[in-house]
């Protein structure tokens, strides 16, 4: 466990800094307001979480020299769009990074939800953003976690900041990273523990940045897409220029080797692409002219998405003065009409005249043929149909029975109320459901406390993980590490992981052995963020969820049911709310 002693109001380095208030918490991190004394500068003072466990000094040892390491890499990224750090020192054990404090708000409070930005606008600060990360890989750093809540807007200027996740980039090379991911904006090699990264990395998240400031949407996680395809952006702003669409679709391909491998390269598709707003009567103010004619130079057809596809579209050019007076005197004079055209028209008057006769003469013709057949049919001598008489049949007299004799002798009378009938009948025996007495106990079903909970979203910084039933005990160790609780019985093993303290745990109930997964288990406070729970859910279901499931922990999530239950591939469960009016998902 992480300590989570609250450090509002502590004094450091013998009354420099004064902690007055918590920011918030990353993946590993703690941000908090202080004051710099004697100076009376607000500034930003980030610190680890750290083990409260002594046995465990090796790991606070391995976790300070990189920190450290960090905080001196990211202390020689100077630019004007990076946080400035300004400080770093260990006390008491613990290590701490000071940086400047930047007032204004983050991009997510700007767009969000649906308040989406001009294009002129979002490309000034993704420009911005992007020439810092240029910085940051020139350190050898990838950042890792470029999203609109690291993304600080005072007035004009945008800057990147928190750099919690940041690791050495080893271009090409397949590394081993921490798996902490902002869910619609980190690419899908950053799920996986070991897989090849590169400035592309980066890029994905800067194009899911640019993605959200234009739709005011955030985009769907790379993990889901492969099942829920990312929305068009132009589909969510019909404003936008295709050139813009098709750069972020491209910085937002899946696989790394598709995208733009570098921060310069990507920023070319951003300067080819469409200048907002263009219209022709803008681009002939421009050269100054009004009067020069125009020119159709291209066919409309619809665009497309990719990269190497032209924007078809039936524009107007253009014709310079010079050029129009060159066409007029290499176009030869119109010639009035000839003894040629005369000749023509006579012929054509002709063949009018006969095709008229023929035509009279074809009538007539058919006419006279008419009349001489009703000539004939006139003559012809009547024909008498001589009467035909049937003979007489008479048919045997047929005896019907009563029906008494068909009644059988035990029908009851008429008379019986409807009481007395159906007293005679047994009533069938009611289906029985069957005994669920062997399936797991679910151990997260009252959990969370509504009244502690951190409202808002799902912090992004930290990775809720899910594992589907028949996952191997050593895989979710290696991924979790130490659960925060677990207890064993003859008949089972039980984890519970509080990944985010009473707003987001996970539990999973092993077989007898505590090898494999029998049941796995998450619960949500009722404002988390709805994409952390989609991935979640998506793990639970070993990647295999539907679009019918992921509606129903919508309308779970929203309060439109109370409970959604489901079969998918052999697996069973339920999303519901429980007790306390958490989110609560089992699969079995």
């Amino acid at each position: 466990m992480v300590n989570s002693a609250n450090l509002v109001g502590t004094s450091l380095q013998n009354g420099k800094y004064v902690i007055k208030d918590e920011l918030g918490r990353g993946g590993f991190g703690v941000t908090y307001r202080a004051v710099r004394h004697p100076l009376n500068q607000v500034v930003v003072v980030k610190t680890l979480y750290w083990p409260e466990n002594s046995s465990r000094q090796e790991q606070q040892g391995q976790q300070l020299q990189q920190f450290e390491a960090e905080a001196r890499r990211l202390a020689q990224c100077k630019h004007p769009n990076i946080v400035n750090v300004t400080d770093f020192f260990v006390e008491a054990g613990r290590p701490y990074l000071v940086m400047d404090f930047i007032p204004g708000q983050p991009l997510s409070a700007m767009i969000f939800p649906r308040r989406p930005l001009g294009e002129e606008l979002a490309l000034q600060y993704i420009r911005q953003i992007a020439s810092a990360l240029q910085t940051v890989h020139g350190q050898g750093l990838l950042h890792r976690d470029v999203k609109p809540q690291n993304v600080m807007v005072n007035g004009a200027n945008a800057i990147l900041i928190d750099f919690g996740i940041a690791r050495e980039l080893s271009s090409g090379q397949t590394q081993t990273h921490t798996n902490l991911v902002s869910e619609g904006y980190a690419p899908l090699e950053q799920y996986l523990p070991k897989a090849r990264r590169s400035e592309a990395s980066d890029v994905y998240g800067l194009a899911a940045t640019l993605y959200a400031a234009v739709t005011g949407e955030v985009p769907v996680a790379s993990v889901l897409r492969s099942h829920q395809p990312l929305t068009p952006p132009r589909q969510l702003n019909r404003n936008l220029s295709p050139g813009l669409e098709q750069a972020i679709l491209q910085g937002m391909a899946l696989e790394l080797s598709q995208r733009p491998q570098s921060i310069a390269t990507w920023l070319t598709l951003l300067s080819s692409s469409s200048t907002p707003g263009a219209s022709l009567s803008q681009r002939g103010r421009q050269t100054g002219s009004t009067t020069q004619p125009t020119q159709v130079v291209a066919p409309g057809y619809p665009t497309g998405y990719g990269l190497n596809r032209d924007d078809s579209r039936t524009v107007a050019t253009e014709i310079p003065p010079d050029r129009v007076s060159e066409r007029s005197r290499a176009r030869p004079q119109r010639q009035g009409p000839g003894l040629f055209k005369m000749l023509m028209s006579l012929m054509l008057l002709g063949l009018l005249t006969g095709l008229g006769f023929v035509g009279y003469r074809v009538y007539t013709a058919v006419r006279q043929a008419m009349d001489n057949v009703r000539e004939k049919t006139a003559n012809l001598p009547e024909i008498s149909v001589p009467e035909v008489q049937l003979p007489d049949v008479t048919l045997p007299d047929i005896k019907l029975p009563e029906l008494e004799e068909i009644l059988p002798e035990e029908t009851p009378p008429t008379s019986a109320t409807d009481s007395e009938v159906t007293a005679d009948i047994a009533p069938e025996p009611e289906p029985t459901t069957p005994q669920t007495s062997d399936a797991p106990p679910l151990i997260l079903s009252n959990s969370g406390d509504p009244n502690t909970a951190a409202p808002g979203g799902g912090n992004g910084g930290v990775s809720i993980p899910g594992f589907a039933p028949g996952t191997s005990a050593s895989a979710i160790a290696n991924r979790l590490g130490t659960p925060t609780r677990q207890s064993t019985s003859p008949s089972a093993t039980t984890a519970v992981y509080e990944l985010d303290p009473n707003r987001a745990s996970v539990a999973y109930v092993y077989d007898a052995g505590g090898n494999t997964v029998q049941q796995a288990e998450a619960v949500f406070a009722p404002s988390y963020d709805r994409l952390i729970m989609r991935v979640a859910l998506a793990g639970m279901l070993d990647g295999q969820s539907t679009q019918e499931i992921e509606t129903g922990l919508e309308q779970v999530r929203t309060g439109e049911v109370e409970r959604y239950p489901f079969e998918q591939n052999g697996l069973t469960g339920s999303i519901e709310r429980n007790s306390n009016g958490f989110i609560h998902i089992y699969v079995r």
